[in-house]
């Protein structure tokens, strides 16, 4: 992949084919966040594109990198039809000259998370033929297995196959192909190109991409030296949607140098449009597969899916909901308020246990949901095994006295199971505190949580009476430098939340359960404050069988991709020299 010097910024970010298991893994959901690198590109870090592939062919007893590819489950890898044939004989190349690795960041090194596969069975599309339907999907002989430097990448059914809404949109490749030296490098890069119109294509350079542009295919490029190189070709083009990742490209071609017999970096490049061949994949993974797909949905999974239904986005792309339709403030019989909760159906929200009772014994009386008023409390349900004046399963149900119409603006959180829960996302945390100056009340708004590990959390809370066994299973710890947090307390029962910008809906992670409570010694010693969070995804059983304990079973569905393909074959043979992986 060559490069020039620029400042490539990456958008910290469901597999729409059957078959992602491993449930603590999603696709197009990185489990690491990254700085900025700048140095002819990025330097792509260990898990920063944890769905790319390194195809490698073998040569005698040697193996040799040849091109990239795309991890669409734990099964299949897509890549370039012209990187797995051989260019004398127009032929697949044998699936046992084929190797693959995975979580590979560096090519003359395996580290720990690599993991290699074999291939059983190469299938290149029915129509492929010179530059045409340049697509073909690779069965491992054996699965791969999920981890944070091997995960799949979404392919969207639902993205729009008309190219003209992506043009001007900036996605991101990434390779070993050849640097400015004109060397495979040994260290993968990764970069951002713009996708460009047809006709910006076509009069780039009318002899090479005239008789070439199709439906099937879109150029991107900036035209500058950023570009891939020899060796790139196979790997995806990746575009964030919201919280995830989604595959739209495979590079496929571009003009060479004639002179230097290399990528014409002045040029853009052409890539398949993955969206025209939907139908064609899931044939294939279909019939790779054993007959029966079929997953079964909690419920607290399909309420999700029906609250997505009220969410609401503007044409710019801008949700229209409340900010945090969800987060609602618990008063007590004193009528003050001195508790958060979520709101998680019509007649349930969730809060921490201790919230049940303050020090001076006045219950909570009524629930303050900005969007619609108050709201009677019928009861209270905590978890059967909270102890008083300790901190562990500090959560509890409370049941309304009204059932609540829903809308944009009023409108349950999603709730972390451990297969939505991603800890690295950007979390909120969202609710009503206290100044610890003023001691007026106030609506917190904080983003600046990093869940840290349990050995450092148990460290820094050392001695706390209230967490004798130091941080259990179904805690999350996090540590917070905003100074409005820094500057507030009183939020318990307050949500601890991913947000999903592709479909307007939180999910909530944790329940605030207690924070250093020396808050005047944390900011003169300019130290962070340590919240303890109630982990959601721990107690979902338990949350389930108290919400919804009247639905019925869960049923079973099956997942697929429904999508239009429409096959272009009026494609002439080119007429110059372009850049190809060696065989």
């Amino acid at each position: 992949m060559r490069f020039i010097n620029r400042l490539l910024i990456v958008g910290a970010l469901y597999l729409m084919l059957p078959g992602i298991s491993q449930a603590s893994y999603q696709c197009g959901i990185r489990k690491h966040s990254f700085v900025q690198l700048v140095h002819h590109g990025w330097t792509v870090e260990e898990g920063q594109w944890p769905w790319h592939v390194a195809i490698f062919h073998k040569r005698s007893k040697s193996e040799k990198y040849a091109c990239g590819g795309t991890l669409l489950d734990e099964n299949h890898v897509l890549t370039a039809a012209h990187c797995v044939v051989n260019r004398n004989t127009g032929y697949a190349i044998s699936a046992n000259n084929l190797k693959l690795h995975f979580g590979q960041q560096n090519l003359s090194t395996i580290s720990a998370n690599v993991q290699i596969r074999d291939v059983s069975k190469v299938q290149i599309h029915p129509d492929h033929s010179s530059h045409r339907n340049d697509i073909a999907i690779l069965l491992m002989r054996l699965p791969v297995r999920y981890t944070d430097y091997v995960i799949p990448i979404c392919i969207d059914q639902n993205a729009d196959i008309d190219l003209r809404n992506l043009e001007g949109e900036r996605g991101w490749i990434t390779g070993w192909g050849t640097t400015q030296t004109g060397s495979i490098s040994d260290v993968l890069h990764t970069a951002s190109l713009p996708v460009v119109s047809y006709l910006q294509c076509f009069n780039d350079h009318e002899t090479v991409f005239g008789n070439l542009l199709n439906e099937n295919v879109f150029c991107a490029g900036d035209r500058n030296g950023t570009s891939p190189g020899t060796g790139d070709s196979g790997g995806g083009m990746y575009f964030s949607d919201g919280d995830r990742w989604v595959l739209r490209g495979i590079v496929s071609f571009a003009k060479a140098d004639e002179l230097k017999n290399e990528v014409d970096t002045s040029k853009f490049v052409i890539f398949v449009n993955v969206q025209r061949f939907l139908t064609w994949i899931r044939e294939i993974i279909a019939d790779n597969k054993p007959k029966s797909t079929e997953t079964s949905k909690r419920i607290s999974e399909r309420e999700c899916e029906r609250f997505k239904g009220l969410a609401r986005k503007r044409r710019n792309k801008i949700c229209d909901n409340s900010r945090y339709p969800h987060t609602v403030s618990i008063i007590f019989s004193d009528n003050k308020v001195k508790c958060n909760g979520i709101l998680v159906n019509e007649n349930h929200v969730l809060t921490a246990c201790h919230c049940r009772r303050d020090n001076m014994g006045e219950t909570p009386s009524k629930v303050q949901i900005d969007a619609y008023g108050s709201v009677g409390i019928l009861k209270v349900i905590c978890h059967p095994h909270h102890k008083e004046r300790i901190t562990y399963h500090d959560i509890a149900v409370i049941t309304l006295d009204t059932t609540i119409e829903l809308s944009s603006n009023i409108l349950p959180a999603c709730l972390a199971s451990n297969w939505t829960e991603n800890l690295y996302d950007t979390l909120l945390q969202t609710g009503y505190g206290v100044s610890i100056e003023t001691g007026i009340k106030k609506f917190i708004e904080s983003e600046d949580n990093q869940v840290i590990t349990k050995e450092r959390c148990d460290e820094i809370i050392s001695r706390n009476r209230r967490l004798p066994d130091g941080i259990i299973p179904g805690q999350l710890c996090a540590i917070n430098t905003d100074q409005l947090r820094t500057s507030t307390s009183g939020s318990s029962g307050s949500p601890l939340q991913s947000v999903n910008t592709r479909s307007c809906m939180y999910t909530a992670v944790g329940i605030t359960s207690s924070g250093n409570q020396d808050h005047e010694r944390i900011r003169e010693n300019n130290q962070t404050v340590v919240d303890i969070y109630t982990r959601i995804s721990h107690y979902l059983d338990w949350i389930e069988q108290m919400v919804w304990s009247n639905e019925p079973p869960v049923t079973t569905t099956t997942a697929r991709i429904r999508t239009t393909e429409t096959t272009t074959n009026n494609i002439v043979p080119f007429h110059t020299d372009f850049v190809f992986p060696d065989d």
